[in-house]
């Protein structure tokens, strides 16, 4: 018994001199330490957020029109600029001036109609108080009047009704800008039903655009109103651009299980190089520090 723990012993040793001369007698002593250093020196940090997301004009309005009908005159193509209250198109108008001039003689016969039947009644309301004709003449006329009155009001909507389907015949545009998109053409019949057919989309001052970006869950919650933006376009890829976030949106969009939410960030665009409907690859900064003590990443 003495004789194996003599054994385990002697064993035990040899391993543990093996182990120590593997880590340590093993290496040249000729080896040299070399230890990098480097100056702790005061500059800017900072921490982002990356996204993607779309150039938009900040005003962009879609037109249409309210009536049926087919499209006679266009006075505006891509790229044409506009002003509030210029006439870009027309439709054709033969059928919305008949249905105007009928309406016109309806009313006027209604109105003729009323104004017999007014002046009727209060006759006979005056003859009846003094008991000259009978209770019934004096109800006959009193239900003539309101039926010519009722018949007068409808003729009198349906007119008005009438004057302004003519006027939208009339297409003008409702702000001053520049017409990005045209959807119709001379002579195309368009169908006004539950919704409006678009025939121009006109976008105001292009020197003051929009990003709409995409903005991962993971990150939103660093992400704040007045935070300093740059983004790039692939239009442009040696330009960097300068932007604000000027909105966080509180309604998610989830597709494919990831969910994301809209930041709109206001950028100028003086030299009109962004485009409507360009990629941008956008950085927010959502914390920056300026002149603090920095050192290498790899010293940490």
């Amino acid at each position: 018994m003495k004789s194996k723990k003599i054994i385990i012993a002697t064993v035990s040793t040899i391993v543990a001199i093996a182990i120590l001369w593997f880590c340590f007698g093993g290496k040249s002593k000729s080896a040299n330490y070399i230890i990098e250093t480097a100056q702790a020196v005061r500059g800017d940090v900072s921490e982002a957020v990356t996204a993607t997301g779309t150039i938009e004009p900040v005003t962009q309005v879609e037109v249409g029109t309210q009536v049926s009908g087919i499209i006679d005159k266009l006075y505006a193509d891509y790229n044409s600029m506009v002003t509030k209250g210029q006439l870009i198109a027309e439709m054709d108008k033969v059928t919305l001036q008949s249905e105007l001039t009928s309406q016109q003689a309806t009313y006027d016969g209604a109105k003729a109609e009323y104004e017999y039947q007014e002046k009727n009644f209060f006759r006979n309301k005056a003859l009846h108080e003094k008991q000259l004709i009978s209770d019934t003449e004096y109800e006959e006329s009193k239900y003539n009047y309101a039926k010519a009155k009722s018949t007068f009001e409808s003729s009198e909507a349906n007119l008005a009704k009438a004057k302004r389907n003519l006027a939208y015949a009339t297409i003008t545009s409702p702000i001053d800008g520049v017409v990005i998109s045209r959807a119709v053409e001379e002579g195309q019949t368009v169908a006004a039903g539950f919704e409006t057919p678009t025939l121009f989309t006109i976008a105001a001052d292009l020197t003051q655009m929009q990003v709409i970006a995409d903005v991962d869950e993971a990150d939103i919650g660093g992400v704040q109103e007045g935070q300093r933006v740059i983004f790039t376009v692939d239009a442009y890829p040696n330009d960097t651009f300068e932007g604000t976030v000027t909105q966080v949106r509180l309604e998610a969009t989830e597709e494919s299980n990831v969910v994301t939410y809209e930041v709109v960030i206001s950028a100028h665009n003086p030299d009109l190089k962004l485009k409507p409907g360009l990629t941008a690859n956008i950085t927010i900064y959502t914390a920056e520090r300026r002149n603090v003590v920095n050192i290498p990443l790899k010293a940490l």
